[in-house]
């Protein structure tokens, strides 16, 4: 009995082992090279925010009437972000249904 458990804990720990990333900082199979973005399609046909006048950190300005600020702290130059004033409301709730509203990249 106790002889499966070490076999079984070996077996666990080898497993393990071999999806560690190795010490240099390569994958163990392939190279160390870094695989490019993919393409998304209509990425261009996205609009493009505009930063505010006043020059404002985080804070863009919607391509979509009526024209809000937005905050987009936590998001890098050239991540698509939703616009919440372009939301429908749930009929039932009066919730905004954030994954109806319009798409707008960040300068």
């Amino acid at each position: 009995m106790k002889t499966r458990h070490i076999i079984l804990l070996t077996i666990a720990a080898a497993a393990f082992a071999s999806c560690a990333p190795s010490p240099n900082g390569s994958q163990a199979g392939g190279s160390s090279a870094e695989v490019p973005a993919p393409k998304i399609e209509g990425y261009d046909k996205i609009p493009m925010g505009k930063r505010t006048p006043d020059g404002k950190a985080n804070m863009v300005i919607s391509p979509y009437r009526p024209y809000n600020i937005i905050d987009v702290t936590g998001y890098r130059s050239g991540d698509i972000v939703g616009d919440p004033s372009t939301a429908q409301a749930d009929p039932a709730t009066g919730k905004l249904i954030l994954n109806t509203s319009k798409h707008l990249r960040i300068p």
